[in-house]
């Protein structure tokens, strides 16, 4: 097993709690808005959060997959989330 294989059971973890807070940001934003219950200025918080997390949650259960393989695999999983990463923040993608 690679080194990199140790951290899969952190990703494991880290995985299953995003995607459990994850899933209920959603299905809280699902039930604001047929039941509004969420003040506005929270929801105006919470609806890019909603988009973060979602993403978050993808690229740790990647890096989950990613630890198992090669170091190959590794390397290009990173590269491709720093992309995803990258253009998500627009902020960021002028720093490159």
């Amino acid at each position: 097993m690679l080194i990199l294989g140790r951290f899969s059971k952190f990703f494991d973890v880290l995985g299953k709690i995003l995607a459990f807070c994850t899933v209920t940001l959603i299905a809280a934003l699902f039930l604001n808005a047929k039941f509004p219950f969420i003040p506005a200025d929270t929801l105006a918080i919470l609806t890019p959060v909603r988009e973060y997390a979602i993403l978050t949650t993808l690229i740790v259960v990647g890096f989950e997959f990613a630890v198992k393989r090669n170091i190959l695999i590794f390397i290009l999983y990173c590269i491709i989330a720093l992309i995803a990463v990258v253009f998500s923040f627009p902020a960021l993608f002028y720093l490159f």
